[in-house]
C-alpha cells in the first residue's frame, strides 16, 4: 500500500499555500538539500503538460511539486494528475519578482522537507517568470540559513519551448529569451505542430544563438523514450551561478485578466471574444460553464491556438467558469463586461 496523503491549508496573508503531505515525519537534521528541479517556459508553452508525464511515469522516485500561479485563480493545480508526491500550490505571486514571496516559498519547502522527505522538487514557474531571479534569491536565502544550506539546492532549469510559436515568442519577449539563457536543458514541445521543416531549423538556430551550451531534446514516441527523457529531466545538471540581476518587469505590457461566474456561456460567443483579442492574448486557462452541456468545459490559448473542449460531466461539482487570460494591455473591467455579454440566462 501507498503512502497515506493527509491535506492541510496554510494561509499567509494575500497568499495561500496547499500542502499534501504523507502521514508520516522525517527527521531532517543534517539531511542533504534536497535537489530543486526549476520547470520554466512561457505561457502556452506546455510545462504542466511536461509535469503530468513525469508524475504518471514510473521513475521510482518521491517527488514534491510546487506550482507557481500568476493571478488570483489556481488553474494549473488542478490539472496536475497523478499526485505522485507532496503537491505544493503558491498563489498571488512570482516567485522570482519579490523577496517576501520567495521567503514564503523557502518556508513552505522547509515544511514539506521536514514532514515526508521527498527525493527531488520540482517547481513549475509562471509562464512570466525569470529563473535566474529565482535562482539568486535561493542562493541568497540558503546563503542566510542557519547551516548555510537550507532545505532544497537549485538542480537544473528545464525550460520548455513551444516548437510552434516559439520563434514568435523568443521574437516578441524578452522573458522568453531569459527563460532560454538560463535553461540547462530545453525540451521541444508540440513538435507534430511545427509545420515546415525550415521554421522548425530557424527555431534551433535562434535556441542555439541564446544558449548554445543546453542541450535540446524532446519526447520520444515510444514508452522506452518517454522514459529516457524524464530521467534526463530529474538528472541534477552541474549548476552555475545566476547571472547578474537587471530590472525585472513582467511582460512590459502583458497584464492578467480573471473572471468567475456561475450564469453559463455560450461556447462560440466566448470564443469569438478570444478571438477579437487576436495577438494581444497571449495566454487563456480554465474552465468554463456551458450553456446547455453537462460537461466540465475547458477553455485554452496555447501558443496560437484557441480551443474549448468538453471533458468529464461536472458530477456533484457546482458548474463554474473560472478563466485567467493574459496578454498585451488587457482591460479587465471591459473584459469582464464582453464575458458577461456571452451569459445564456
Amino acid at each position: 500500500m501507498g503512502p497515506c496523503f493527509i491535506r492541510s491549508k496554510v494561509s499567509r496573508g494575500p497568499r495561500h499555500f496547499e500542502l499534501w503531505h504523507a502521514a508520516r515525519t522525517v527527521t531532517v537534521a543534517s539531511a542533504a538539500p534536497v535537489p530543486l528541479i526549476i520547470l520554466t517556459g512561457f505561457l502556452g508553452a506546455g510545462k504542466t503538460t511536461v509535469l503530468n508525464r513525469v508524475l504518471g511515469s514510473q521513475h521510482r522516485r518521491r517527488v514534491a511539486v510546487l506550482v507557481n500561479e500568476l493571478g488570483r485563480i489556481d488553474i494549473d493545480a488542478g490539472l496536475i494528475r497523478g499526485r505522485a508526491g507532496d503537491v505544493l500550490e503558491l498563489s498571488g505571486g512570482c516567485v522570482c519578482h519579490a523577496i517576501g514571496v520567495q521567503r514564503e516559498l523557502w518556508s513552505a519547502l522547509e515544511d514539506v522537507v521536514r514532514r515526508s522527505r521527498p527525493d527531488i522538487a520540482i517547481l513549475e514557474t509562471t509562464g512570466l517568470a525569470e529563473p535566474d531571479a529565482i535562482l539568486r534569491g535561493l542562493e541568497q536565502l540558503a546563503a542566510n540559513a542557519p547551516d548555510g544550506k537550507g532545505p532544497v539546492r537549485a538542480a537544473a532549469v528545464v525550460t520548455v519551448v513551444d516548437a510552434e510559436a516559439g520563434l514568435a515568442q523568443l521574437d516578441r519577449h524578452e522573458e522568453a529569451r531569459d527563460q532560454v539563457r538560463a535553461a540547462d536543458r530545453i525540451l521541444l514541445s508540440k513538435l507534430d505542430r511545427a509545420g515546415a521543416e525550415r521554421n522548425l531549423i530557424e527555431l534551433h538556430r535562434r535556441l542555439h544563438d541564446l544558449n548554445s551550451s543546453a542541450e535540446r531534446a524532446a519526447f520520444g514516441t515510444d514508452d522506452a523514450g518517454t522514459a529516457a527523457l524524464i530521467a534526463w529531466l530529474l538528472e541534477p545538471a552541474p549548476r552555475r551561478s545566476a547571472r547578474p540581476g537587471h530590472a525585472h518587469a513582467h511582460g512590459h505590457q502583458l497584464a492578467a485578466a480573471t473572471f468567475v461566474d456561475d450564469v453559463p456561456l455560450a461556447g462560440e460567443a466566448l470564443l469569438l471574444v478570444c478571438q477579437a483579442l487576436g495577438d494581444r492574448l497571449v495566454r487563456a486557462k480554465g474552465f468554463v460553464h456551458v450553456a446547455g452541456e453537462s460537461r466540465r468545459g475547458f477553455l485554452e490559448r496555447a501558443g496560437t491556438r484557441t480551443t474549448l473542449s468538453l471533458g468529464l460531466p461536472w458530477g456533484d461539482e457546482r458548474p463554474m467558469t473560472r478563466l485567467v487570460l493574459i496578454g498585451e494591455g488587457l482591460d479587465e473591467p471591459a473584459l469582464q463586461r464582453q464575458l458577461w455579454a456571452c451569459r445564456v440566462t
